[in-house]
């Protein structure tokens, strides 16, 4: 086997998708040697990823100290996939942390960055970058832009964003684990940064509110993805909320 420096990884997600797609990696690029354990956060569904995966799966809460010190004495890599956990500051400090972000840092910075990228009319893309003590905040590994369409919702937008997770991770995977890459920094690294609560406040609809049509359609689609209750209104009649998605369909 090849010279490589990170021998004992552990991977975090919470997209059991990629994890299947990262196992897949492993086994064409031919490192089912190294010392591989995948782990979820503790509100992801256990099942689910036991079904999806070959490798066994384990729950990890990272804000119980004991689980991180046992995180940074059995292991010398970490990465984040989709990963919904903060990693701790001792983490961070002690082993090599790694994050494959479904965003183009610095400009798609926090959650769900293919939501805000739709509405706020920002390009998207993936990046992978070493993990600091801010949120997508470190050292930038790879990261390229995806198309984005006037057609697409969040659900489309993320596909085709991990996508091109997976084409950086083939890309990238054997020089991270050689720790063999150069990094970028880039001149605004602040970027923009989106959290879960500016995810909550988009999804009230305000029926009040006068808006533009383009940026009503855009919320819309923005807020669509696949099953999922995002976009709502309440019923001013018995105060229910009511949620709305949209359906796009291109002439042929």
């Amino acid at each position: 086997m090849m010279s490589l420096v990170y021998r004992n990884i552990l991977v975090i997600s919470d997209n059991s998708h990629l994890c299947r797609e990262f196992e897949n990696l492993i086994s064409e690029l031919e490192l089912e040697k190294l010392n591989w354990v995948f782990s979820i956060s503790p509100f992801s569904n256990l099942s689910e990823f036991k079904a999806k995966l070959k490798n066994e799966v384990s729950i990890r809460n990272l804000k119980e100290h004991s689980t991180v010190v046992e995180i940074c004495k059995d292991f010398d890599l970490v990465f984040s996939i989709h990963c919904k956990q903060i990693f701790p500051k001792l983490m961070v400090k002690n082993i090599k942390c790694i994050n494959v972000h479904p965003g183009y840092n610095p400009i798609n910075r926090g959650w769900y960055p293919q939501v805000f990228a739709i509405v706020n009319e920002l390009p998207i893309g993936a990046t992978i970058h070493e993990i600091d003590e801010e949120l997508d905040h470190g050292e930038i590994i790879d990261r390229k832009f995806v198309k984005k369409s006037i057609t697409d919702t969040s659900l489309s937008l993320y596909s085709k964003v991990i996508s091109m997770e997976i084409q950086l991770l083939k890309k990238n995977l054997l020089n991270i684990l050689q720790n063999d890459y150069k990094t970028l920094s880039p001149d605004n690294k602040e970027g923009n940064l989106f959290l879960k609560k500016d995810f909550n406040e988009l999804c009230k609809i305000d029926l009040s509110r006068n808006y533009q049509a383009k940026d009503f359609i855009n919320l819309l689609r923005a807020l669509t993805h696949g099953e999922y209750s995002n976009a709502y209104f309440v019923n001013p009649g018995n105060n229910r909320k009511v949620f709305v998605t949209i359906r796009l369909e291109e002439e042929e």
